[in-house]
């Protein structure tokens, strides 16, 4: 499998973004539970940030399938980054993205389910949760970790804090 920012550089939808990846989890023949998730603070990021999990398709007309989002660190909008759903939702908080601090950053969660054959996503961000779009995979399929900004921002990869990528079986 390629890296995934290979990967994800390929889809024209990131092609103008620095993408970090934090590691890799490869689809056992078992119930799992996994998740990966990291902080940000707004004021220190660009106008977005990427967020998700992705791996190779198995033919079709995208290179990749997964789980990624776009979060405007500016007005709280978060949208599906992948599969062209457009507005997921907001992030709601009387002091707005101000809200969010050093002290008290961003959390950005995925956590998915794996049963039969599908890849059932749950998207949590700032203690609030959104259905996304379920996917197939096989056992040994791989997701990777990505997180990104744009890259003619010139944003160091410091901007996203304490990665944790985390599975379980069920």
């Amino acid at each position: 499998m390629e890296p995934a920012a290979t990967i994800a550089a390929s889809a024209r939808t990131f092609q103008s973004h620095d993408l970090i990846t934090y590691g890799r989890i490869t689809i056992p023949d078992v119930k799992i539970r996994f998740g990966f998730q990291l902080d940000i603070v707004p004021e220190s990021c660009p106008g977005h940030v990427l967020f998700g999990l992705v791996g190779p398709t198995k033919g079709g007309p995208k290179p990749i399938q997964g789980f990624v989002v776009r979060v405007n660190t500016e007005t709280g909008e978060i949208w599906d980054a992948l599969n062209d759903a457009g507005l997921i939702g907001w992030i709601e908080n009387p002091l707005g993205m101000n809200a969010f601090t050093d002290e008290e950053p961003l959390l950005l969660s995925w956590e998915v389910e794996h049963t039969g054959t599908a890849l059932i996503p749950r998207l949590c961000i700032a203690g609030e949760e959104w259905l996304y779009p379920s996917i197939a995979c096989n056992t040994g399929d791989d997701l990777d970790t990505i997180a990104g900004c744009k890259m003619d921002e010139g944003n160091p990869p410091q901007i996203f804090m304490h990665p944790a990528l985390w599975r379980e079986q069920l």
